[in-house]
């Protein structure tokens, strides 16, 4: 019989950013079905309340921090309270991200100043703030870990008005490596998840309406669909676990083949 404890995360403790909802949640639930304490980091915290109930549900544990990702003090109280509660950090999982208000004109030429700083604040600065805190915690208490940064296959190839989104995005990809190489001799893993289309409320918002642009996106999908929050739950599991220990400052593509979003479809 298959001996699979190298895929189990029983006894170590997750933060999951922006785990109320969609990739997050999927994570979140996931990583509780493996075994992990999870840490609930969102700054809506009934939304985190709603996904801790699932999570106690399956019998795991959940605690629920207020945080802005993007606030150095806020972030260094999430990472108290998972101390507190918990006692040790092993796993972060960087989910937190945004495309921006909807409204606001995001290609080149008309995009603000002020969008532009906005969406590298949300998509970039909060992986590095938190990054930096599990990275200290990790390095102080000679502790081994993994980071899991979620990014998008914007980062690799172009999508629709999304210049800023895409920046951003690349951006993980390159501080997910950078993290790989400064801190792989000190047992502190670190890789990406590059989702393509995946059913969220945030996508299923941006696609209101365009159910051309979706039709046609599945035709040149493999899989003719889009993923499910739980099949990028299940990757991370697959990166934040034993099972992937030789595995780090690479970023894998969760798009159902999907390698090219189209910037002038229908």
């Amino acid at each position: 019989m298959r001996d699979d404890s190298a895929y189990s995360l029983d006894g170590k403790t997750a933060i999951v950013t922006g785990s109320g909802s969609g990739i997050g949640r999927g994570i979140a639930l996931e990583m509780a079905n493996a075994g992990a304490n999870i840490v609930i980091a969102e700054l809506k915290a009934e939304l985190g309340e709603e996904t801790a109930v699932e999570v106690r549900a399956m019998e795991g544990k959940a605690l629920v921090v207020e945080t802005d990702v993007t606030s150095e003090g806020s972030v260094a109280r999430m990472m108290a309270a998972a101390l507190a509660e918990y006692g040790a950090v092993d796993v972060l999982v960087n989910n937190v991200g945004s495309l921006g208000p909807d409204g606001e004109k995001t290609t080149l030429a008309d995009m603000s100043l002020s969008f532009w700083e906005t969406l590298l604040k949300v998509n970039l600065t909060s992986q590095f703030l938190c990054c930096r805190e599990v990275v200290r915690y990790l390095l102080k208490n000679e502790r081994k870990g993994s980071i899991v940064n979620i990014a998008s296959l914007a980062a690799l190839v172009p999508y629709e008005a999304s210049i800023a989104y895409g920046a951003a995005k690349a951006g993980v990809v390159s501080i997910t490596k950078t993290i790989a190489s400064e801190y792989g001799m000190s047992g502190i893993r670190a890789n990406c998840i590059a989702p393509g289309p995946v059913r969220t409320p945030l996508v299923e918002a941006r696609y209101k309406g365009r159910d051309a642009v979706k039709a046609a996106q599945n035709r040149v999908s493999p899989l003719g669909r889009w993923g499910e929050p739980e099949e990028l739950g299940r990757l991370a599991v697959f990166l934040a676990s034993d099972a992937s220990s030789y595995i780090t400052g690479e970023t894998v593509v969760a798009s159902g083949g999907l390698t090219q979003f189209l910037t002038k479809l229908p």
